[in-house]
């Protein structure tokens, strides 16, 4: 029979999560951050949707990262841009979102801000911290051993900005869990409401991505939201 310490270890996952603020800023225009400059290639211009700046939501230094899932171990830098409100995010990337992923960090440098571009309230640079992460009772990856009853456990799922571990759903697992898609997505990264940002989605929400895993649709990034 299965124990509890067994269920969790069998439920065990490495993240990173990001706090937002709270240390004193480097300037390093490479340290991961919401709101302040995303790096870019020489002469890759600001994103636009429906000519219009998108929002600057935060830049993800995956290569400063103590724990980085086997999805990004080829990623070192993650930016990501938003047109309008939570509710204009579609599900692929380039529809009502902006994901670049950069493989090096060679010849990145920051890009400026158009003038009219929006901004989140408040800007901050941002560390990592290595932590477990469990799966909530949604999460298609919960592993339930064979005659151990684990309807009233509760695991200690990590709902922060990170990458890795769980997705920490609100309310049920993001899409791509039970409808099927030939890019094969798989979660990689959360990006939580930040309040000391002023950046929320909707209610309190989540926003969650994922990566294409199908042979050809790496480069394919997905997004599931939620809130309260």
């Amino acid at each position: 029979m299965s124990t509890v310490e067994e269920f969790k270890l069998l439920n065990t996952r490495r993240a990173s999560i990001l706090h937002v603020g709270g240390l004193r800023p480097t300037g390093d225009p490479f340290a991961s951050n919401f709101g302040l400059l995303p790096l870019g290639l020489p002469n890759e211009p600001w994103p636009l949707m429906n000519e219009k700046p998108m929002l600057f939501v935060c830049q993800l230094n995956i290569s400063a990262a103590p724990e980085v899932p086997a999805l990004l171990q080829d990623i070192e830098l993650i930016t990501f841009f938003v047109k309008g409100s939570a509710s204009a995010l579609k599900k692929e990337n380039g529809k009502g979102w902006c994901l670049r992923a950069y493989k090096s960090l060679d010849g990145l440098a920051p890009i400026a801000r158009p003038g009219k571009a929006p901004s989140v309230k408040r800007g901050f640079e941002c560390r990592w911290e290595a932590c477990d992460d469990y799966p909530n009772h949604d999460d298609p990856g919960r592993i339930v051993p064979d005659g151990f009853d684990a309807s009233e456990i509760e695991l200690d799922n990590v709902t922060r900005t990170k990458i890795g571990g769980y997705a920490s759903s609100i309310q049920s697992e993001p899409w791509w869990s039970y409808k099927k898609h030939a890019a094969d997505p798989a979660f990689c990264i959360q990006i939580n409401s930040e309040e000391k940002a002023g950046l929320v989605w909707g209610d309190g929400g989540t926003v969650y991505l994922a990566r294409g895993t199908a042979d050809g649709r790496q480069d394919e990034w997905f997004l599931d939201w939620q809130c309260y």
